[in-house]
């Protein structure tokens, strides 16, 4: 293909490009409201995980291979995932996205076309264990907000969609099923979708056998996208204070191959260089399906060409995630 304009990848990841792309031409099934006489489930959990069975979207989400490096210092203990069911948990997920793309405009042109996106959206999330399936989580979420003025107006309507998360071993999320309300538009649901994904992306397994206070662990998994990568993890049991640890992790993505599939097109280009890391540190309660807290920061790069290897493009990518405990 002639490289004439940038590819638009306005999340600046490239899973969270092609999950855009598709999420726009998905028109997800709607809440059905209820009617006075149905009951309510909003107890402390979740009577059922109504998400598998109701039309939500459904996503699957990469598996990590875990891996314990160093078994840590003292007496190793089990990191027993056991979800409460007395209690729902409240978080905020805040997620932004950023690229910056330089090319040439045209063959010997003295401008370069340069392209600046960001995607930045602030998500309440309630969450409930299912009662009688600790490995199913389901979740009801309030307005979003955002900083991107054309996009802020347009999430209200995402008030009160709902969705799910089912689990493998270790706390690792396997897949994610989304269901915005009717009155949500494309815009909205893609962001929200984007914004799930990238966190859930990066999600943090925990190994199955017993660990002590500065246990490391590598985990790994293949995330699929307009670029594929093999992401590492190399995660740091810091402290543990009876069901709370806290973590530290180093990430780096390397592409499986040099294809760059193009959102929202049969085009690629070719992956000529690439860089993707970063770090951050979270605190996790093995009582809860969700991070409590915790940020991360990812920063990193990738030359690409099409049929001109004199005009390629540049771009500079990062994306940052923050878990918060609600008020």
């Amino acid at each position: 293909m002639t490289v004439s304009s940038l590819p638009s990848t306005p999340s600046g990841m490239c899973r969270r490009a092609v999950v855009a792309a598709a999420a726009a031409a998905v028109v997800a099934a709607g809440l059905t409201a209820c009617s006075a006489d149905e009951p309510v489930d909003d107890g402390p959990c979740a009577a059922t995980a109504a998400s598998k069975d109701d039309g939500a979207r459904s996503i699957n989400l990469p598996s990590p291979e875990v891996t314990v490096l160093s078994p840590g210092d003292g007496a190793p203990q089990p990191l027993t995932v056991a979800p409460d069911t007395d209690s729902s948990q409240s978080v905020t997920l805040e997620t932004s996205s950023t690229e910056s793309s330089i090319a040439p405009s045209a063959p010997n042109a003295e401008q370069n076309q340069i392209q600046n996106t960001e995607q930045q959206l602030v998500t309440p999330i309630t969450a409930r264990t299912v009662c009688d399936d600790p490995t199913s989580l389901e979740f009801s979420i309030g307005a979003p907000t955002s900083k991107d003025t054309d996009l802020a107006p347009l999430l209200t309507d995402l008030d009160t969609s709902t969705g799910g998360l089912s689990y493998g071993p270790g706390m690792a999320p396997t897949r994610l099923r989304l269901k915005p309300t009717d009155a949500a538009g494309s815009p909205a649901r893609s962001a929200l979708e984007q914004s799930l994904i990238g966190a859930l992306d990066y999600a943090i397994p925990l190994p199955t056998t017993p660990v002590a206070t500065g246990a490391t662990w590598r985990a790994v998994r293949r995330v699929t996208g307009s670029a594929t990568v093999t992401q590492t993890m190399t995660v740091t049991l810091v402290s543990r204070t009876a069901d709370v640890l806290e973590l530290d992790v180093a990430i780096d993505e390397e592409p499986v191959n040099s294809v760059f599939a193009i959102p929202g097109s049969d085009a690629t280009l070719h992956i000529a260089r690439f860089s993707m890391s970063g770090k951050g540190s979270f605190t996790v309660d093995l009582r809860r399906l969700l991070p409590t807290s915790g940020t991360l920061t990812m920063q990193g790069g990738r030359e690409l060409l099409g049929d001109d290897p004199n005009r390629p493009i540049l771009q500079k990518n990062g994306f940052t995630l923050a878990w918060k405990k609600s008020e």
